[in-house]
């Protein structure tokens, strides 16, 4: 398992923070050439962005690290992640580069949805020094791959301090797996782990034996699987009417850096996380249906404390 140390109550995020742009269609067929919105939203989005908003909802200290562009959209990222209650002063602004916006298309039945993303290679790479300083043993640090060289200080940094590391990782490429010996709780999409290693129990083995921590892979409205002590177990997504499933993933991630540091258990991190992940697919954006503190206090009670959690 990965490290534990006392409650935290500090989650610092380092990675992708844009502008979504999202629009409820009937369809996303890309052989349409004409595609109906009924709806659109302008909101806070991205990987990191997303899931400090849920964690610092939950009551913790957030702190975020990542670039934005010196312009309006980024002034809108910065003043929806305070208004959410996430630190900014960390931000790094950018004269040369705009911030990033994503179009998201939602389908109205469902809630699937397909993404239209900016190239931001450019932008990641000449990105300046992050100050990590608000990363210490009390802290938890999520990662998402995104500005890979800050990411790699970052994890470097938090190992030597003793802070344990959740890593939201969307596929094996190569500068994510370059980041795994320093991440103790690799929280993967299903599709990560099937490109990985062809099948979602045998990534969880790979994962462990290849780089040690305690894996997660989240396979939707499935919940998903984790080892613990060298057994795989299953936990199960709360059923909800779904109306848009963007951004449930990072609300995952979010809690689950929120229930460690809230000291918490694996099993009850991870029935946090699926019940947050969960809540957030019932409204349109990523930060549509937050999980709030009194909803918090409220699972925390002794009956509300266990996941249904078994052997596989």
């Amino acid at each position: 398992m990965g490290r534990r140390g006392p409650a935290a109550r500090r989650v610092v995020g380092l990675g992708l923070c844009v502008v979504d742009h999202l629009y409820l269609v009937e369809h996303h067929d890309p052989s349409d050439p004409r595609i109906r919105y009924s709806e659109r939203h302008e909101a806070v989005g991205g990987m990191v962005g997303t899931a400090l908003s849920q964690a610092a909802r939950l009551g913790c200290e957030t702190h975020v690290l990542t670039a934005l562009g010196d312009d309006a959209k980024g002034r809108l990222v910065r003043d929806g992640l305070r208004e959410a209650g996430v630190r900014t002063r960390r931000i790094a602004y950018q004269k040369d580069w705009p911030t990033t916006v994503a179009v998201v298309l939602v389908e109205r039945r469902g809630g699937e949805r397909r993404f239209l993303v900016a190239d931001r290679r450019a932008l990641e790479r000449d990105a300046p020094d992050f100050d990590l300083d608000c990363i210490h043993a009390r802290s938890v640090l999520l990662v998402d791959g995104h500005f890979s060289e800050q990411a790699r200080r970052a994890v470097q940094r938090a190992r030597a301090v003793g802070a344990p590391v959740v890593g939201d990782f969307s596929d094996p490429r190569p500068a994510y797996l370059r980041l795994l010996p320093y991440v103790d709780y690799p929280v993967v999409p299903q599709e990560f782990a099937e490109a990985y290693a062809g099948d979602s129990v045998e990534a969880l083995r790979r994962l462990h034996e290849e780089f040690g921590g305690t894996p997660v892979v989240t396979q939707g409205r499935r919940g998903g699987i984790y080892l613990e002590r060298g057994r795989v177990r299953r936990f199960r997504a709360p059923r909800v009417r779904v109306r848009d499933t963007t951004g449930a993933g990072d609300v995952f991630h979010g809690a689950f850096a929120a229930g460690l540091s809230l000291g918490l258990d694996l099993a009850g991190t991870i029935a946090l996380a699926a019940q947050a992940a969960s809540l957030c697919c019932t409204a349109l954006g990523g930060n549509g249906r937050p999980m709030l503190r009194d909803e918090l206090e409220a699972f925390l009670r002794p009956r509300a404390a266990r996941p249904r959690a078994y052997s596989r």
